[in-house]
């Protein structure tokens, strides 16, 4: 193997492929990048067995081949380099990388040790615009769970109909919902749980892209129970979670005994003035209390041995009357970054129920969470 490729265009490839690397793989070529030359394209592939991550690389090939090489070593190698012309080459059993200034060879493990990763080469299960999507998973993503205790709930669900998809997150504490509108040949709806992980590294990456216009396409491979996602010239695989999701439909509260809509821009100021007492409590714990003759909205949070301390805002379009309870305010200042819209709408039936958090200028999301007691 041997091709010549720009610094430039190597390091970025190299750092999406990266992340799936593990600390303490199960097996040492897991360590490794497969670099490989396909259709006179050079291909990078990593994998941990559950993510793999695939990308193509523009080069002047001079001589096909493959190899693996420790991926962390090379990425941070090629970063360190200045931008220009890189020499790619396998030969003697090692791999050597170099330009005019800098050189290095990396011990390989043999190509034909790496596991070999699912292609997209079926008709696409869903197609949508690629920025649209990566937002989306945005505002759903950081309310699935990180505790692997239910592995259900560190996934998002997938809900395809035949023109939309419904995405939703949940950790027990806490929902994020949002509807998107999607492409598909097929009319049959289906329902999967993707790894939390997989869609974090997918929006990284198609934020990174950052065309407008880019197409994203899924493929559901069903024998294999993966899915794969594909935008431009990368590919990510991941395995199907199995397990029953929530029946989130039945936290969607179906009353509003108070509501008001408040300008995000000061919610998120006090929230964070606010949070400097309140991430000192016990969970988090902030008091969130409806003032609704004053049109107001007062939080405060008190912490022994700490001290107290609150802020007032007003609200906007009051219904109901005076309501006090608790939220964690790390949850609470999660939902805003969400929020793309200049107002958020909030609405609950009670004092126990859950509160409900909407973008006034996205009627396709949704976000709530639990209260906590005030004992």
């Amino acid at each position: 193997m041997k091709a010549t490729l720009t610094q430039e265009s190597f390091a970025k490839a190299l750092n999406y492929v990266s992340k799936t690397i593990s600390s303490n793989p199960s097996i040492p070529v897991l360590s490794n990048v497969l670099i490989e030359i396909v259709d006179n394209q050079l291909k990078l592939s990593t994998t941990d067995l559950e993510l793999g991550i695939s990308t193509l690389v523009g080069a002047d090939v001079k001589a096909k081949g493959k190899t693996t090489a420790n991926a962390r070593t090379l990425a941070e190698f090629v970063n360190s380099l200045s931008s220009g012309p890189l020499n790619l080459e396998f030969r003697d059993k090692v791999l050597v990388v170099k330009n005019k200034q800098s050189s290095a060879e990396f011990n390989v493990v043999d190509a034909e040790e790496f596991p070999p990763l699912p292609h997209a080469k079926e008709t696409p299960a869903f197609k949508v615009k690629a920025l649209q999507f990566a937002k989306s998973l945005d505002k759903v993503i950081f309310a699935a769970a990180h505790d692997d205790s239910r592995p259900v709930l560190t996934g998002v669900l997938f809900e395809a109909t035949s023109k939309k998809l419904t995405i939703v997150g949940v950790d027990g504490f806490r929902l994020s919902k949002k509807v998107l509108d999607i492409d598909r040949k097929g009319t049959s709806e289906f329902s999967h749980i993707i790894p939390a992980r997989a869609l974090s590294e997918l929006a990284r990456i198609t934020h990174d892209l950052g065309e407008d216009d880019e197409t994203l396409e899924g493929y559901l491979l069903k024998d294999k129970n993966q899915m794969i996602f594909k935008v431009q010239d990368v590919e990510i695989s991941t395995r199907l979670i199995e397990g029953e999701f929530p029946e989130y439909q039945q936290i969607l509260p179906k009353e509003t005994k108070h509501s008001f809509r408040v300008d995000k821009e000061m919610l998120g100021r006090s929230l964070k003035v606010v949070s400097i007492f309140a991430r000192s409590a016990v969970g988090n714990k902030a008091v969130f209390e409806i003032l609704a003759a004053k049109g107001k909205l007062r939080l405060s949070a008190q912490v022994a041995d700490v001290g107290e301390n609150e802020s007032s805002i007003e609200i906007l379009d009051v219904k109901g009357e005076d309501l006090v309870t608790g939220y964690n305010i790390k949850f609470l200042l999660d939902m805003l970054n969400a929020i793309e819209g200049e107002d958020v709408y909030f609405e609950t039936n009670g004092v126990t129920a859950p509160g409900v958090f909407k973008d006034v200028e996205d009627k396709d999301f949704l976000h709530i969470v639990m209260p906590m007691r005030l004992d």
